[in-house]
């Protein structure tokens, strides 16, 4: 019985833990344009002479919602490839980091999102890496961040590499080191398979996806 109750709990928690994120987004990012999606709902039911139940109205007017968003979305990042357009937006990010407070926010989180959503070379993390940590001659996982500061580097005579060591099985929590190169070293591994091992535990690896029954 309790073989049967956990591997039930490993293939209900997944699935769980993925609607709890989706519905989460989904009233996130829909919420704050529901009252306007609700009004318009409400004019083309006097003009259709319709009348849509109360337990769906909020649903419906979510859903448009996300659309409307989706589409502006879509919309900005197309207007944005403009040469006037782009001119403006870069004009606007400039002022907002001249404004005291408002500037420490903005560019940290645009540095942030920029780094995580880049298409270039400058994505968050390049490739995965395995240092000695706490210390040799154990080693731990993590990624090879940004560059170093040039600060930083002047102090150590010696090349160093950015590395990320996250905390497992929650990644979003680590620990930032700056290692000599020759300490870091690249493991045949992607992003994704890297956090994969990572949550798991070491239970789902490149080599074995599944582990279960053995």
């Amino acid at each position: 019985m309790r073989k049967y109750f956990i591997t039930g709990l490993a293939l209900l928690l997944p699935i769980a833990l993925t609607l709890i994120v989706i519905l989460f987004l989904f009233n996130l990012f829909t919420r704050p344009l529901v009252p306007i999606v609700s009004t318009i709902l409400l004019h083309l039911e006097s003009a259709l002479n319709l009348k849509i139940p109360e337990f769906l109205n909020l649903f419906i007017s979510q859903i448009f919602a996300l659309i409307f968003l989706c589409l502006f979305i879509f919309f900005l990042g197309f207007v944005a490839q403009w040469f006037i357009i782009r001119h403006l937006l870069n004009w606007g990010s400039k002022l907002l980091s001249k404004i005291p407070v408002v500037k420490t926010v903005y560019k940290t989180s645009k540095d942030i999102f920029t780094a995580f959503f880049s298409t270039d070379e400058k994505k968050a993390f390049k490739n995965p890496v395995i240092v000695p940590f706490p210390f040799s001659p154990s080693f731990s996982m993590g990624f090879h961040a940004g560059e170093i500061a040039e600060e930083i580097q002047e102090k150590i005579q010696e090349p160093l590499k950015s590395v990320f060591v996250p905390t497992a099985p929650h990644p979003i929590s680590g620990f930032l080191f700056f290692v000599k190169e020759k300490e870091a070293k690249n493991i045949q591994m992607t992003n994704e398979e890297a956090v994969k091992f990572l949550v798991s535990c070491g239970i789902i690896n490149p080599e074995t996806k599944e582990t279960h029954g053995q």
